[in-house]
């Protein structure tokens, strides 16, 4: 049933927010039947500074929690079901989207990410000028807080990720996150493919959202 499909978009940063706008690549999925769900987790801005301030030593945590709230707030009201949830996001939003398959496989369908974070100690090591220590309020401080960021990085416990086909996606050259990474990830999992971007960088979300949505499309029904 068409009605019941349900896309859950989750933004990046791991600070921004879904703005109230027209957004294209949304449209597109809601006129051909798909309900979307784009949840502003806590730690998100635009809900004042409490708010966004929550995440703070708990990003993988709470973004997740509250992600797992939602979709199961979705599929209660009806707006979808587990078989045909897909959870998806870039960069930041992939972390919680495959945060969210590792805490609860059984909600999701597929897992759709692009240029995920999936190694917390290399993104504290390699993170933008100006992101530079921003791990150190959203996890912890190195080197003392070392295991909780291996326990929150995907690319340590690619076992919780067998039992949801995984798409993944990632710039041939980012120099935010390594496409290495992104490779062993989809590899290592019997669901798992990877797809490389040629010529791109690193982005929250693929740039072209027609892209992305034919690799999602191709993806998801073959």
């Amino acid at each position: 049933d068409a009605s019941t499909r349900v896309l859950v978009w989750l933004h990046g940063g791991p600070t921004d927010q879904w703005l109230v706008t027209w957004m294209p690549r949304i449209a597109h999925w809601r006129s051909r039947g798909w309900n979307v769900l784009v949840p502003d987790h806590r730690g998100s801005t635009g809900h004042g500074r409490a708010y966004q301030q929550a995440m703070q030593g708990r990003w993988g945590e709470l973004d997740v929690a509250d992600t797992l709230a939602a979709v199961r707030h979705a599929h209660g009201a009806g707006l979808g079901a587990p078989s045909t949830t897909v959870v998806m996001g870039g960069s930041a939003g992939g972390f919680t989207a495959l945060g969210a398959v590792a805490a609860d496989p059984t909600l999701f369908a597929a897992c759709v990410v692009a240029y995920p974070v999936t190694d917390l100690v290399d993104l504290a090591e390699r993170s933008h000028r100006f992101e530079r220590h921003s791990t150190d309020g959203l996890v912890g401080p190195l080197p003392e807080a070392e295991a909780v960021y291996r326990e929150r990085s995907p690319l340590q416990h690619v076992e919780r990720f067998a039992r949801t086909p995984l798409l993944v996606l990632h710039g041939e050259n980012d120099q935010i996150l390594k496409k290495e990474d992104s490779i062993a990830l989809a590899k290592g999992l019997p669901n798992g493919k990877y797809l490389e971007l040629p010529g791109r960088g690193h982005s929250t979300n693929v740039e072209d959202p027609a892209l992305f949505v034919s690799h999602m499309k191709s993806f998801l029904f073959g």
